[in-house]
């Protein structure tokens, strides 16, 4: 383990007694229970840490679908954990917490943590008694984590020593691969079915909303979704390049453009090319718009895998990440990518004042593999054939 986690394990075991105790949540605790069903008693209980974004909660899904059938799954994640996964499993209980080491920025600031929150928050999971708890990231804190649950046995990916935290340590079916599959051995671990052919899904028809019925009873051509933005800026493909992609687009094929903003704005300027634009979306209606689109175009971020999770293909323009773990699950979909920079992948820790993997993918340049990704999806029946122009 590194530094930064012994000293984590130190502050953590010298603030929190192993034996129980009674903490009470208050009301407004980021970590205040959001219930969706009572537990089964007769059901062993299985506990789910997943702390980061939308993408990763969609890689979770093969998993969660086998557990429910044998579990009582709790899921600690985000708060935006309940609205993108409850409709699909209304079974699962959800407890809202923000883990300060999931930040982006200043993770390692241990003054800054709500310590107070953590240890009411284990103390809260250590009163349920798991049977079995698990992470998928390789990250010690997560371990250490689900030590302090006192849950029984403990799945995971140990790193740095992190083994001594688990009772089940895993290894990786292969030393490089998708986060789908690193789920699809935790539930192979679990002796969970059908994990050899599982991948993300949401029951898309449970996320219709009243944004969504609006916009498409209105709508009279296939409809291509174009959401710019991404929750880390250097993950971004700028806006004019977008736009350059529309017109072209727009001399070749027939459609309702759906423009989608980033909450902070990003993308705005792109709003006189679109036909309808919905700013501040929930993830409800967020799922629900994507889920009846005929082709999503956007960044590596959450609404690809949202779409790949709907059964809808996506055109994601890639940066500083790598495909290998983080792509949209799924064959129908299509990645823009140059390995421009030496240091791709940085995974978002850009060293030079812009991310040249995605400001040197040039637009003109994306554009033939985009015509010929949607030429393709027409053809095999993927999206609506009235998309060509006549």
């Amino acid at each position: 383990m590194d530094e930064a986690g012994v000293l984590i394990a130190g502050t953590v075991a010298r603030s929190f007694s192993l034996q129980s105790r009674s903490f009470a949540f208050p009301p407004s605790s980021p970590a205040a229970i959001l219930r969706t069903r009572v537990s089964t008693a007769s059901r062993p209980k299985l506990l789910v840490l997943e702390f980061w974004g939308l993408g990763d909660l969609t890689f979770s899904t093969p998993v969660l679908r086998a557990a429910v059938e044998r579990y009582d799954v709790t899921l600690v994640g985000k708060a935006h954990a309940r609205p993108l996964l409850a409709p699909t499993f209304p079974q699962i209980e959800f407890l809202a917490y923000d883990a300060p080491w999931s930040a982006y920025r200043d993770k390692y600031r241990l003054w800054r943590w709500n310590w107070r929150d953590l240890l009411v928050l284990l103390a809260r999971l250590r009163g349920r008694r798991f049977d079995v708890a698990l992470s998928v990231r390789n990250d010690p804190r997560d371990h250490l984590f689900l030590l302090l649950t006192g849950a029984h046995r403990r799945y995971g990916f140990p790193r740095r020593g992190s083994s001594a935290f688990l009772t089940c340590p895993l290894l990786r079916l292969r030393e490089k691969q998708h986060k789908v599959e690193d789920w699809r051995d935790i539930g192979r671990a679990l002796d969970l079915p059908g994990m050899d052919a599982a991948g993300p899904a949401l029951d898309h028809a449970r996320y219709r909303s009243a944004q969504g019925d609006a916009l498409f009873s209105r709508i009279d051509k296939p409809v291509v979704c174009l959401h710019p933005g991404a929750r880390i800026p250097v993950r971004r493909w700028p806006e004019k390049y977008f736009a350059h992609i529309v017109e072209r687009l727009r001399a070749e094929f027939d459609f309702h453009l759906v423009l989608i903003p980033d909450p902070d704005g990003y993308g705005s300027g792109l709003s006189p090319l679109a036909d309808s634009v919905l700013p501040d979306l929930d993830v409800t209606e967020l799922v629900d718009v994507i889920g009846r689109a005929e082709l999503l175009l956007c960044n590596d971020s959450g609404p690809g895998h949202i779409a790949a999770s709907c059964g809808r293909p996506a055109i994601v323009v890639f940066g500083p990440t790598d495909p290998d773990w983080f792509r949209p699950w799924g064959e129908q979909h299509h990645l823009i990518i140059r390995d421009i920079c030496p240091w791709r992948p940085c995974f978002d820790y850009c060293k030079f004042p812009e991310p040249y993997c995605l400001t040197k993918i040039a637009p003109e340049r994306a554009w033939p593999e985009i015509r010929d990704h949607v030429r393709s999806l027409i053809e095999q029946g993927k999206v609506a054939r009235t998309m060509l122009k006549r």
